[in-house]
């Protein structure tokens, strides 16, 4: 849903406001959904039971890196890619774009690497 979210915000072309915030609803919701499953079922399933809540404050952790990791990253394909023309700047988005899309098909397939992890207690 992260996946559709982002393409159908990013790829659709032209100013579409549904469009636009279907994308933003389905967007919210995978995120939510993700952290949720990310941050609170996987912890508990991955760690014994009371190792649970360090394992949830090592996933909100690397959330945390991840986007800010993300967020630098962003900045310097936003500003690497711009040019100048006529005197205005204008920014080329398709490196940020495949950045994006790439990162959220990372997320499923990073979670689907512990799709089967089972604690041993």
């Amino acid at each position: 849903m992260n996946v559709m979210a982002l393409c159908l915000f990013l790829l659709v072309p032209g100013v579409h406001f549904w469009v636009d915030a279907l994308s933003m609803v389905l967007f919210g919701t995978a995120i939510g959904v993700l952290l949720c499953f990310l941050g609170g079922l996987m912890a508990v399933d991955i760690a014994p039971r009371n190792a649970s809540g360090a394992a949830l404050g090592i996933v909100g952790i690397a959330s945390y890196i991840g986007a800010g990791i993300q967020d630098i990253m962003s900045g310097i394909l936003i500003g690497g890619h711009k040019s100048i023309v006529d005197g205005k700047e204008i920014y080329n988005f398709s490196y940020i774009n495949i950045f994006w899309i790439g990162a959220a098909l990372l997320s499923v397939f990073f979670a689907l690497l512990v799709w089967n992890v089972k604690s041993k207690d």
